[in-house]
């Protein structure tokens, strides 16, 4: 029997422009290296959206991080929303809706 795993909604798009620094706040640089980011990256998000290369480093995150858990490779998404995806699933473009692979 395959267990499908569901995606994981992390932050609600109602934190705004604060949805990086929340992912981040308690990131150190061994969950930088864990998850395959570049722990600046880490830092600057840290430090605000008022940080001139802020969005460029969540970006960066959001392209580069993926963790393994149980065998599964997870990666994340925003949509507004912040998520984590499991590989093979894939995001309605209309509606924001996971879609299970068939």
């Amino acid at each position: 029997m395959t267990t499908r795993f569901e995606p994981n909604l992390v932050l609600l798009d109602s934190h705004g422009v604060y949805i990086p620094q929340l992912y981040c706040s308690d990131a150190d640089e061994h969950w930088a290296k864990c998850v395959g980011v570049d722990y600046e990256d880490v830092q600057i998000c840290q430090a605000g959206p008022d940080h001139e290369w802020y969005w460029e480093a969540w970006d960066n995150i959001l392209n580069n991080a993926s963790m393994v858990s149980d065998g599964v490779t997870w990666r994340l998404h925003q949509d507004g929303d912040l998520w984590e995806i499991p590989d093979g699933y894939t995001f309605d473009d209309d509606c924001g809706i996971p879609i299970t692979p068939v």
